[in-house]
């Protein structure tokens, strides 16, 4: 008795759970039904005991006796949530044989059972709730969906469900975040590659407060194979986002040879310029990255003497600017104008005369001992263009 007053149940029910037997057998030996509904002082009914001792029998009895499966505890959990969030498929299964109602949300997180069961990767459990129609395309109080937890938590057996069952890939959490940004910005293709199976995926959603979508964040990870998957799958690689940099810039700015070298492959374009006025290949010279320009001039359709908005200098200026050898040799040798001025009048040639005059020799001449002598010529000429006398020093300063 002491017992059926601290669970609140009836004695008869009590008896039953406490000591493993069926309600089959309680109907046997009393010859009535007894009452369903009433809970422990954790709010748990008889069926949340049921499901928690991973009970199938009672558990069919109590479904059989058309006991209300809707009922939460004191933690706003429902059987269904319990059984998802332990991956119990069989229990789940009886559970949805009975009257229900599929997708009450856990007052606390807004969770349903279906966000249960993708937080723990349950695929099985996922698998039976979807079927049942649970609505893959709630949101918790994060904005994220059971898509959402699935790729976060790397999932891909619960994920592939999710994909099958032609769940919502495009919807935004709070961050205004897809699953495929979210993907992208992991190291993670295998997930990306099962979201892209998906039928109607947008690969070109913008993030609200940067303007990236999944393409940016794939070049600011560096992962190349997803960059390359995104390709093939026809992400669009001239997105700018609020800074307007590309995945191109993304990638130039990293320093990052591998992914660039794909983006480069699959004919980006390499002209356009972000808000600074600045081209990816002006952001290499002046970073002086020789490897990465020689990646870039590889590309087609390159423009080498693009000139930045503000004070009209191309990327040889930004070259010679920094006195980085190495760079302004790459760009003399694929045909950057060395005659161009910036709004100063100026060419790339007069910046290294000038580095010469503020007593930058040094360190100017040891990067000329790295050039190859062609270019050295080329500069001599230009030299010689510009002043009209000797240009030795000039030489020696390059």
């Amino acid at each position: 008795a002491s017992v059926t007053v601290e669970l609140g149940l009836s004695v008869c029910l009590s008896v039953c759970l406490l000591l493993s037997i069926s309600l089959l057998g309680c109907l046997f030996v009393t010859e009535t039904i007894p009452s369903t509904q009433q809970a422990t002082k954790n709010g748990d009914t008889a069926v949340i005991i049921a499901v928690k001792r991973h009970d199938p029998a009672t558990l069919r009895e109590l479904v059989r006796a058309e006991s209300d499966l809707n009922l939460q505890n004191q933690e706003g959990l429902t059987p269904l949530m319990i059984a998802a969030r332990r991956g119990m498929a069989d229990i789940t299964k009886i559970l949805l044989e009975g009257e229900h109602i599929m997708d009450i949300q856990e007052k606390g997180t807004g969770w349903s059972a279906l966000r249960f069961s993708a937080e723990r990767g349950y695929s099985a459990t996922t698998e039976a709730l979807l079927k049942a129609g649970a609505n893959a395309h709630l949101k918790d109080k994060n904005g994220d969906t059971a898509v959402i937890i699935a790729v976060k938590r790397c999932h891909p057996a619960t994920l592939r469900e999710l994909v099958r069952a032609g769940s919502d890939l495009n919807l935004q959490n709070q961050e205004g975040l897809t699953p495929l940004m979210i993907a992208a910005r992991s190291w993670r293709t295998d997930i990306t590659n099962i979201l892209l199976e998906g039928e109607n995926i947008n690969l070109d959603i913008q993030e609200k407060g940067t303007g990236r979508s999944a393409f940016h964040f794939s070049a600011e990870t560096g992962n190349s194979a997803t960059t390359v998957a995104l390709l093939k799958a026809g992400a669009n690689p001239r997105l700018k986002d609020k800074n307007g940099d590309t995945a191109v810039i993304i990638a130039v700015k990293r320093h990052d040879p591998a992914t660039l070298r794909e983006l480069v492959r699959a004919g980006s374009d390499l002209n356009l310029q972000n808000q600074e006025g600045l081209t990816p290949l002006m952001i290499a010279a002046r970073r002086g990255m020789a490897d990465i320009t020689k990646i870039l001039l590889e590309g087609e359709y390159i423009n080498l003497d693009i000139q930045e908005k503000r004070i009209g200098q191309s990327a040889l200026h930004f070259s010679a600017v920094i006195g980085d050898a190495a760079t302004i040799e790459e760009l003399l040798l694929a045909g950057a104008n060395r005659h161009i001025k910036d709004k100063n009048g100026v060419t790339a040639t007069e910046i290294t005369e000038q580095r010469a005059q503020y007593g930058l020799e040094s360190e100017t001449l040891a990067m000329g001992e790295m050039m190859s002598q062609s270019a050295m010529r080329q500069l001599k000429s230009e030299s010689k263009d510009i002043e009209g006398d000797d240009t030795s020093s000039s030489c020696k300063i390059l």
